[in-house]
């Protein structure tokens, strides 16, 4: 259930809407408040500026993608498994997701910093994620004991960064079979 307020909301799902069409860059206050039915000043009131409604909405969408990723590994019994699907849910979220998808198109070097010296934020999301995957893994004997498990969750997270953002050369990333070969032979290794 959501906390944020109803004309909030509004503004989010209005600003949304306006990023995907849009991009960042194209998109003006006038265009969201427009589309939240509200007056310039009425948005202002909820908002400072583009850059803090743009934040908001990345926020609201991250959070969307934690609880998808929760959703996605609940029933996976290995690392292996749950790290794979992570990646196609990371995949989907960074070229399917509206928002994402027009910052790629309109905005590539934003987006591109966005994953990489601008995405701490993200990299902290992404990491906290999957730190209970490790602790799992290792009451379950998959990982070694010895492992830090928010070192090793970064690790992961940095190494599905790379196989998300990067093309692949040996191997068909989009390919789930050799995804998991990929993932087994070399991600895993590292942490048994």
């Amino acid at each position: 259930m959501s906390t944020t307020a109803p004309t909030e909301e509004r503004i989010l799902d209005a600003a949304r809407s306006c990023f995907s069409r849009f991009g960042l860059h194209k998109t003006v206050m006038e265009d969201i408040a427009r589309e939240a039915d509200l007056s310039r000043g009425s948005l202002y009131r909820y908002f400072p500026d583009k850059e803090s409604l743009y934040r908001a909405v990345s926020a609201r969408e991250t959070k969307y993608f934690i609880d998808d990723i929760a959703r996605r590994t609940a029933r996976a019994r290995s690392l292996e498994t749950k790290i794979e699907r992570v990646l196609v849910a990371a995949m989907e979220f960074l070229y399917d997701n509206p928002i994402n998808a027009a910052m790629a198109a309109t905005d590539p070097e934003a987006f591109a910093a966005t994953l990489s010296t601008n995405g701490r934020d993200l990299l902290a999301l992404a990491v906290e994620a999957i730190i209970p995957m490790v602790h799992e893994a290792i009451e379950a004997g998959e990982v070694r004991a010895d492992v830090d498990p928010p070192r090793a969750a970064e690790w992961i997270v940095r190494m599905a960064l790379s196989l998300i953002s990067t093309p692949s050369v040996t191997f068909d990333r989009d390919d789930p079979v050799e995804l998991r070969r990929f993932l087994g032979d070399f991600l895993l290794p590292g942490l048994t």
